[in-house]
C-alpha cells in the first residue's frame, strides 16, 4: 500500500551525499586542529609540573644535606686554575652522589621536557660528558668518586668499570646546582656568600637564593614554554620567564629586568646581598 509517494514502512532515511561528508570530515579537522595545542599545552604542563617538583625535592634535598653537615650547603667540585683556585669545568653530576642518600631515585635528576635539549642528548657521548658552558652533567668512568659509591651498589646494573674513562651515560643530571663558591667577589670587592660549600646561615635571603634550576646553560630556548623552573633555598620552585632571568635587551638607560628586588642580578646572584652592586662577571651581555 502506498501513501503519496512514499511506501508504508519506509522510514525515510536517507544516506549522506559527498558534500554533507565532506563538510563532516572539514568540521572534525577544524575541532582536531583546535584541540591538539591545546592538548600539547596540557602535556607540557603537565611535565613542567613533574620538573617543579623535582626540584622541590632537590631544595628540600639541599636543606637536609646541611643539616647533616654542620650548616654546609653541598659542594659541586671544580677544576683549578694555575693558582689553585677553582674555575670552570664544575662537576654537576656530583648532585647524584651528595643528595642520593636523601634522594636515590633518578628520575628525580631528570627534567622531562629537557629531551632533545639538554647536555645529556648533546654531550653523552661526547669528549668526556662535557657541556657548552663548561661544566659536566654526566659521570665519566675515571671518576673515583663514583666508583665506590657503584661498587655499594647505589645504582644496580651499573658497573663503571665498563666504561673506561668514558661517561657513564645511565648517571647523569639535566639540572644546574648553582656552583657559585666562596671565592666570587662582587664589583666593590665585598666577597659574595658561597653557595657551593657555603654556610647556609650566611645567606641573607634564602627565599631569593637560587640553588638549584633546569640547565639552562644547556639551551637558549627554555624548556618550560618560554621559562624555565628554578627552586630556592626556601625550598620552594618557581617557573620563571627567561626574560626574568636572563636579560639580553641592551641600551642605553636600559633597566635589566633580571634582578632581585634588591638588585642582584643574573639569577644566580639573586638573594646573595641587600643592594650590593652585581657581581664583575654577573652581567649576561
Amino acid at each position: 500500500m502506498h501513501t503519496g509517494n512514499r511506501r508504508v514502512g519506509d522510514h525515510g532515511l536517507k544516506g549522506f551525499t559527498l558534500i554533507e561528508l565532506l563538510v563532516v570530515v572539514a568540521i572534525i579537522a577544524l575541532l582536531i586542529s583546535i584541540l591538539l595545542p591545546a592538548l600539547g599545552r596540557a602535556k607540557e604542563n603537565a611535565r613542567g609540573t613533574v620538573c617543579k617538583s623535582n626540584l622541590h625535592q632537590l631544595a628540600l634535598g639541599t636543606n637536609y644535606y646541611a643539616q647533616d653537615n654542620r650548616e654546609r650547603l653541598p659542594y659541586i667540585r671544580a677544576t683549578r686554575d694555575a693558582n689553585g683556585n677553582p674555575r670552570a669545568p664544575y662537576y654537576q653530576y656530583d648532585q647524584l652522589r651528595l643528595f642520593y642518600k636523601y634522594l636515590p631515585d633518578l628520575k628525580m635528576y631528570r627534567c622531562p621536557s629537557a629531551r632533545g635539549e639538554n647536555s645529556v642528548h648533546a654531550y653523552a657521548g661526547g669528549a668526556g660528558g662535557i657541556n657548552e658552558h663548561g661544566s659536566y652533567y654526566v659521570v665519566r668512568g675515571s671518576d673515583s668518586y663514583f666508583r665506590q659509591p657503584l661498587r655499594e651498589g647505589w645504582w644496580p646494573g651499573i658497573n663503571p668499570y665498563d666504561y673506561g674513562d668514558n661517561p657513564i651515560t645511565p648517571l647523569y643530571s639535566e639540572y644546574w646546582f648553582n656552583d657559585w663558591g666562596d671565592s666570587a667577589r662582587f664589583s666593590n670587592g665585598t666577597p659574595i656568600p658561597a653557595i657551593s660549600g657555603g654556610v647556609i646561615s650566611k645567606i641573607p635571603l634564602p627565599n631569593y637564593t637560587v640553588v638549584i634550576c633546569d640547565a639552562v646553560w644547556e639551551t637558549m630556548n627554555p624548556r618550560h614554554v618560554g621559562a624555565n623552573n628554578f627552586a630556592f633555598l626556601d625550598a620552594h620552585a618557581e617557573r620563571i620567564p627567561r626574560l626574568k632571568y636572563y636579560d639580553q635587551n641592551r641600551g642605553q638607560g636600559y633597566e635589566k629586568k633580571d634582578r632581585d628586588p634588591f638588585g642582584n642580578r643574573p639569577f644566580y646572584a639573586w638573594g646573595l646581598s641587600r643592594g650590593i652592586p652585581e657581581p664583575v662577571n654577573g652581567a649576561l651581555d
